[in-house]
């Protein structure tokens, strides 16, 4: 088994990055970095083969941050809890991943797998990306020849141009139902971040919201 340390620089077709010391407890106080890079012209699809990170519904404690990119980038999200996401892919080559604990509560930390893949292709598992048009349309993947993939987190940016806002309008919707919308779901945010305390609202079931 390999051995798992603070963060590092990785790069290839693939393999594997670990929380430092899983499948022991990760240490407390800690931040840890990995630089991911993937051939030039691919993007990086990271995936989550388990997550045991100390749970809290804003993931203010522990948690794991994806960006796009080695430096400023975007952040793809942010993940506590032993809820695995989805495949998260990013815009180019390279990806940083980071994770930071605080003193108390630990578990087991995280194993996640990298990998290149071709730019756009939109199999199962690949969704999300960054919308910069004035106007445009997106959508789940397999719409709506068949239902939405298992396990997969779909992170949509959209950008308007300076001075304007963006209007959001659900033409159909299909989503399990849920009284709480606890298994699935689609939330919006104002921002460039999945931040609840920006959140407009988190929509399920089968009438498109307003």
């Amino acid at each position: 088994r390999p051995t798992f340390t603070c963060g590092g620089v990785v790069s290839g077709e693939s393999g594997f990055i670990g929380s430092e010391g899983f499948p022991g407890v990760y240490p407390p106080n800690s931040k840890c970095t990995w630089k991911i890079t993937v051939p030039e012209g691919k993007v990086v699809v990271l995936s989550f083969r388990y997550l045991d990170l100390e749970s809290d519904n804003l993931c203010r404690y522990d948690f794991v941050d994806i960006y796009n990119g080695h430096a400023n980038g975007q952040r793809i999200g942010r993940f506590c809890g032993t809820v695995k996401p989805g495949a998260l892919v990013s815009n180019s080559n390279k990806m940083l991943v980071q994770m930071t604990s605080d003193a108390n509560t630990a578990g087991s930390g995280f194993i996640a797998k990298f990998s290149a893949a071709e730019p756009h292709e939109r199999g199962d598992q690949y969704c999300g990306g960054r919308l910069e048009k004035p106007s445009g349309s997106f959508q789940t993947p397999n719409w709506p020849e068949r239902d939405y993939p298992a396990g997969v987190t779909c992170s949509w940016h959209i950008v308007a141009p300076k001075n304007q806002l963006i209007e959001l309008k659900f033409e159909k919707f299909d989503v399990e139902r849920d009284n709480y919308c606890r298994y699935d779901y689609v939330a919006v945010f104002n921002g460039g971040e999945i931040n609840d305390a920006k959140r407009i609202g988190k929509y399920c079931g089968d009438s498109p919201p307003a």
